[in-house]
């Protein structure tokens, strides 16, 4: 997790260029620096003006820049997160109790035994895909969007810059990930060792080459990689599943492909069992894959001898 004053800081030095692609519903939104640099102003200022501050976030969100932005907003407001992978939602029994709780698309949750849960108690929830039918839920569930005209409302209100007002907050120095064997709790600190490992492998992407993230595993490096596309200044898209890449792959067009280790197998035993090249599953351009923490050997040959570069880093 990076600090959102860090994330913020390369934002201002490229103003109205283009480096994000996202799918907003049937289309192609695209974002510059300067729109992003907004959104995080939008959403720091919604969380001031509400308190936000010093809670207990579960994040069930997949790895997307909003989620990202949101997240390294709430870690500068000294909140505790806790990471989980919505896929294995159902398999775990979350005892513990929190104060805010992120979730990508709430109208696909809702249904979830564990969500309904937080929702018949109240837990504030922050849906980073809108929804159509408020009344549904209660005045405790906003989209990402309403929080950005909240947060317009909000800055201009507020006392001071945003800097100010972060300036002397106490941090958490730790994060955690939950999965089926426990939790594992990560210093703040292991995000700048991973960012200085994959750091000129970013900066090596060709500035005119679209790149595409399937990183849908919460670890470490997931949370470091929508800030290595914006450090290096490369244009990139998030995928949210792996559906959504297969569906997208060819029209998206990526030279690099920025994904984790499961996905990455799944994807090869598609591939086999499908008897489709390992180049058409990835994509037709995919030049390069960037993974963290991929030990496969047999796949790694195969990915390699389709004549895909692969970079990865062992720890």
């Amino acid at each position: 997790m990076i600090n959102i004053e860090e994330v913020k800081r390369p934002l201002q030095e490229n103003g109205s260029r283009l480096i994000y692609q996202i799918l907003d519903g049937l289309n192609w939104k695209q974002l510059t620096f300067k729109d992003i640099s907004s959104n995080i102003d939008y959403i720091t200022s919604y969380l001031i003006a509400n308190k936000i501050e010093n809670k207990k976030v579960l994040s069930l969100s997949m790895n997307c820049l909003t989620s990202f932005i949101l997240e390294s907003s709430l870690l500068s407001l000294g909140c505790n997160i806790s990471f989980l992978d919505e896929r294995i939602l159902q398999s775990l029994e979350i005892k513990d109790e929190f104060d805010l709780i992120i979730i990508n698309d709430i109208d696909k949750l809702s249904s979830n035994p564990i969500v309904r849960q937080f929702l018949d108690k109240g837990n504030e929830i922050i849906s980073i895909g809108g929804f159509q039918n408020t009344s549904k839920y209660k005045q405790n569930v906003k989209s990402i969007r309403h929080i950005y005209k909240l947060g317009l409302l909000s800055k201009k209100k507020l006392d001071g810059t945003l800097e100010s007002h972060l300036k002397n907050i106490k941090r958490s120095k730790s994060i955690e990930f939950v999965n089926l064997k426990g939790s594992i709790r990560v210093n703040t600190e292991d995000f700048l060792t991973i960012i200085e490992k994959y750091k000129d492998v970013f900066y090596g992407i060709n500035k005119n080459e679209f790149s595409s993230s399937l990183y849908l595993k919460p670890d470490l490096f997931s949370k470091v990689v929508n800030y290595l596309f914006l450090l290096a200044s490369k244009k990139f898209t998030n995928n949210n599943s792996l559906a959504e890449f297969i569906d997208n792959a060819s029209e998206i067009m990526p030279r690099s492909l920025v994904i984790d280790s499961e996905s990455i197998d799944y994807l090869i035993e598609v591939s086999i069992s499908s008897n489709i090249k390992l180049k058409d599953i990835f994509g037709s351009k995919v030049k390069r894959i960037i993974s963290y923490n991929y030990t496969n050997e047999t796949n790694m040959k195969l990915i390699r001898d389709s004549g895909i570069e692969l970079v990865t880093v062992v720890i």
